[in-house]
């Protein structure tokens, strides 16, 4: 056991006399992080996937999407097309159809939920998303 004095690093003070400071976490644009969600999800179930698939999927699903939850609320209540209430509930399908066990309509309906979020976007990340196609 050596008894050797280490060198701890130590804060610089700040203007306002602490030793720490509060860093802000990052902005999240919460359409992007949707978007990711649903092509982590699509990906997660496969032609091949099987019921014991779902659960996980929806667990990171809802773990991806629940920082920017109010943010994605506010979006939808000012969305004037509505678009984002449609994904949302092709989401709603998605989960029902999981909780039932079906994966082939919970990928269909993972898949009508991006493509409906594809028309928020522009359709810039066509490039960027998921393979949904295979």
């Amino acid at each position: 056991m050596s008894f050797d004095q280490q060198s701890v690093p130590v804060p610089e003070q700040t203007r306002a006399g602490s030793a720490t400071v509060c860093r802000p976490r990052p902005e999240r644009d919460p359409l992007p992080v949707l978007t990711a969600a649903v092509d982590a999800a699509i990906a997660a179930l496969p032609p091949t996937a099987r019921a014991d698939a779902l659960e996980p999927m929806l667990t990171d699903f809802a773990l991806t999407v629940a920082p920017v939850q109010g943010d994605l609320a506010g979006l939808a209540a000012h969305d004037r097309r509505g678009v984002l209430k449609i994904a949302q509930g092709y989401l709603g399908n998605a989960f029902t159809h999981a909780v039932t066990g079906d994966v082939d309509a919970t990928r269909a309906a993972l898949i009508a939920a991006r493509a409906s979020l594809f028309h928020l976007g522009g359709g810039e990340e066509v490039t960027s998303g998921a393979d949904w196609r295979a």
